[in-house]
């Protein structure tokens, strides 16, 4: 059996943002339960505006980068999308990546949110993405995590690092609640290709 795939994506688009360090932490968690994780961080990996006329045919999007996310989403067992909060709600960069995804790409998938922000009303992110999750027929897990600014200290060399206890429980939870829905999802799906 092969490991399960994850896609994580970064909606900030900031360079070395809090929210990549948190996906950075996710994708942590989720190795060492065993997945295999590709990173999409849209600060340094920015997507054109979505072509409306291609929109539900994703691999004929005319941007190369564009094709890729729908490759790699669609390949992925498990999808987690993280995002600063603006205007209570998550980056305009990050519903573009959205946008270019479709139902089949995330339908029946695990998902997890994360969400930063100045204070814990970065809340809403997480809720606002669990519409969308929903929309395109995702699974999001109930547990999320939403960091602030203390969440994080700097290394020696000036990078954020994800330091809080409580968060990086959450994320573990989170990771296990990916794992086994994506387990369930595997299983359900084999019994329905063999008729029992």
């Amino acid at each position: 059996m092969t490991s399960p795939e994850a896609l994580l994506i970064c909606g900030s688009p900031s360079v070395g943002s809090h929210s990549r360090e948190a996906v950075a932490t996710a994708a942590e968690c989720l190795a060492e339960l065993g997945v295999t994780n590709r990173i999409w961080d849209l600060a340094t990996r920015p997507l054109p505006i979505l072509d409306a006329a291609r929109h539900g045919r994703g691999m004929n999007y005319a941007d190369p980068a564009a094709c890729e996310l729908v490759a790699l989403a669609d390949r992925a067992d498990v999808l987690v999308l993280a995002s600063p909060m603006y205007h209570g709600s998550f980056s305009g960069a990050m519903k573009n990546a959205l946008d270019h995804l479709d139902t089949p790409h995330v339908q029946g998938k695990p998902v997890g949110v994360l969400a930063h922000g100045e204070n814990l009303s970065a809340t809403q992110v997480c809720d606002s993405l669990r519409v969308v999750v929903r929309a395109l027929k995702g699974l999001a897990v109930p547990d999320q995590l939403v960091t602030v600014p203390t969440d994080f200290t700097r290394t020696h060399d000036g990078r954020r690092r994800l330091t809080s206890p409580a968060a990086r429980a959450r994320l573990t939870a989170m990771s296990r609640q990916l794992i086994a829905l994506s387990s369930m999802s595997s299983a359900v799906g084999a019994l329905a290709l063999h008729g029992n």
